[in-house]
């Protein structure tokens, strides 16, 4: 039998190194995806992902030096992936900002890690996750029309959106 002791000392490495892990990934994931790493640096990328396998296993299996073990490495692991990103100065691509020409309105859409990147460079600007946008335009009658012509013109643009209706002619043709 495991002592209560023991369990604790697992929880506590299982708790420790989790939030470190996440840390370090947050430095990383705020402003990257890990395909722009592969495009940087394939082998840091595959070394990075191998070690997240067995860090994920360590964490299954609860043994408090496999997880010491492998949790210190993917911090460096993700120290590393932002070293490469740094030193090669590749753009974020963590997100994108979209911006309605007529209102002016800008968002930016990607992983919630990215929110904070966002805000540090564009100021308060909104940022959505891409399943909260699939949720919104799910929602959203108005999008279904445009859901179906996209499917059927993949390269086919909204160029504005006019709620209300037609908007009234000033002249000239009525086409």
């Amino acid at each position: 039998m495991i002592s209560p002791r023991a369990i604790q000392h697992e929880d506590t490495a299982l708790w420790n190194w989790s939030a470190a892990v996440d840390e370090a990934a947050l430095a990383f994931e705020r402003r990257w995806t890990l395909a722009a790493l592969n495009r940087v640096d394939a082998d840091v990328y595959t070394r990075l992902r191998g070690q997240r396998a067995l860090f994920d296993e360590a964490m299954l299996t609860g043994r408090v030096d496999e997880i010491e073990l492998h949790g210190a490495a993917m911090v460096r692991g993700y120290r590393k992936a932002v070293e490469v990103m740094q030193q090669a100065a590749a753009p974020d691509d963590a997100y994108r900002i979209g911006q309605d020409p007529r209102s002016g309105l800008r968002v930016a859409i990607g992983e919630k890690a990215a929110a904070g990147r966002v805000r540090e460079l564009y100021g308060d600007m909104c940022c959505i996750t891409p399943d909260e946008v699939a949720a919104i335009l799910a929602n959203l009658a108005a999008f279904k029309p445009i859901a179906a012509i996209k499917r059927l013109f993949p390269g086919a643009e909204v160029i504005d959106v006019r709620p209300g209706g037609r908007q009234r002619s000033t002249g000239g043709s009525s086409c």
